[in-house]
């Protein structure tokens, strides 16, 4: 029995159900979703900043201390880029330590470790099939490439996952129609800098278009878009695929130029560049992350932060407290800020992003969106949950459904009838003719 659990983003989960492919196909494990009862543990960890890599940590050692006395546990993902040795070091207990560059041989390290036959597994790392995990069977993300070529001065993600790496047209196409034979509805296309994609002479625009063509699909969605290469030209070329949703994430992380200047980022007018994605896509829904409290962040320079949020009104917002990362070249930068200036900038932005999201949803009443239905309500069970198109999984909010219940795997016609600051509660159309 195998118990799994994957941490942090989404592009790391892609690659974590690869790896239990082999596992379950070719070593003959079955999933369990109780740690007690598992022969094999794996955790799939995230180290991008601190926070992370202590979310990890307890999960290890809360797994630790829960496995029957004859479990193993294997660890992957960041964590192990980050720092193998101080793992291997820090924590005997654990069994395997196995960075993304290693996984191909994870299949064979679980077969000594069990004594079982070398698995057969032939095909190359992304080749491998993806039982999946996480997100429900209708969503599913696919990423369509690895590493970043950016050298913002606070992310690690270049020194742990490498240069910018494009996946081939022809794969991604097969992987996307085996993840729709599966039941997938929707497509998320992840990837840490997705509108740079390029295979050949082909962009992202190119790729949405010939993935729109696999029959089943509905929707894709664009995630993680780094806003320099957002052209007029890329936008209005996704626009005009009727299968992409009217949805783009491009993390700004801030609007002061100085600030910008400091991360190592493009210098643009963020509101004149907001204005300008809804002039090119109308009607397209935007989220964004900013960061605070990046060192030498001025009084002025939050000032101007809250001015953009109040003034852009986007639709949905992450916001981060800067962390400085040991290897980040922003760990070393003067004029730190004290973490109760960044905690208290935090929550004024997101004290305001509130107002504007509850603007928004009320905004929205009346109105009838295209919804996927996913899955019943965590605490009312006859409740059914959903998405509608402009909210992305497990980052944005959702819709409960009021009456007429549907089915999960649907995208059905939908009215809002009740808003929240991030939900609302949606009624099929169909319950509205009485039916």
């Amino acid at each position: 029995m195998v118990y799994a659990l994957s941490l942090g983003c989404s592009k790391n989960l892609v690659d974590f159900e690869r790896l239990l492919g082999p596992i379950y196909d070719d070593l003959g494990f079955s999933p369990t979703s109780e740690i007690e009862e598992a022969d094999l543990i794996l955790i799939n960890t995230c180290a991008f900043i601190q926070s992370a890599v202590k979310e990890s940590l307890d999960k290890i050692f809360l797994t630790l201390s829960r496995r029957k006395p004859t479990a193993k546990l294997a660890v992957t993902g960041c964590l192990p880029s980050r720092d193998r040795a101080a793992l291997v070091s820090d924590i005997p207990e654990i069994d395997l330590v196995v960075a993304p560059e290693d996984y191909p041989n994870l299949p064979s390290q679980v077969a000594l470790l069990f004594g079982l036959r070398e698995p057969n597994v032939q095909a190359t790392f992304n080749d491998w099939p993806r039982p999946r995990l996480g997100t429900p069977y209708y969503v599913a993300y696919l990423k369509i490439s690895e590493g970043c070529d950016r050298k913002c001065a606070f992310c690690l993600i270049p020194k742990l996952k490498g240069r910018l790496k494009n996946r081939p047209f022809e794969e991604l196409l097969a992987e996307t129609r085996a993840l729709v034979e599966k039941g997938a509805v929707e497509l998320t296309l992840v990837a840490q800098d997705l509108s740079s994609y390029r295979d050949g002479p082909l962009d992202l625009g190119d790729l949405a278009a010939t993935l729109a063509g696999v029959k089943g699909l509905r929707w894709i969605r664009l995630m993680y878009n780094y806003p320099q290469t957002l052209t007029e030209k890329l936008v209005k070329k996704l626009a005009n695929i009727p299968k992409v949703v009217p949805y783009l994430d491009v993390p700004l992380q801030h609007v002061s130029a100085s600030v910008l200047k400091r991360m190592g980022r493009p210098r643009k007018d963020s509101l004149k560049f907001v204005q300008r994605l809804r002039e090119w896509w109308p009607g397209v829904t935007l989220r964004t992350t900013l960061m605070v409290g990046f060192p030498g962040e001025t009084v002025e320079d939050f000032a101007a932060l809250l001015k953009f949020v109040e003034a852009a009104k986007i639709d949905h917002l992450g916001v981060f407290e800067f962390e400085a990362e040991d290897g980040t070249l922003a760990a070393t930068m003067p004029d730190q800020v004290p973490k109760a200036v960044r905690k208290k900038r935090r929550a004024q932005v997101l004290s305001l992003q509130k107002k504007i999201s509850l603007a928004k949803n009320k905004a929205r009443l009346g109105q009838v969106y295209d919804v996927l239905v996913e899955r019943p309500a965590e605490d009312s069970p006859l409740i059914m949950t959903g998405r509608a198109i402009f909210q992305a999984v497990d980052v944005d909010g959702i819709v409960f459904f009021d009456g007429l219940q549907p089915k999960s795997g649907q995208i059905v016609k939908a009215k809002a009838v009740k808003a929240k600051e991030y939900d609302l509660a949606v009624r099929l159309i169909a319950d509205d003719n009485g039916r």
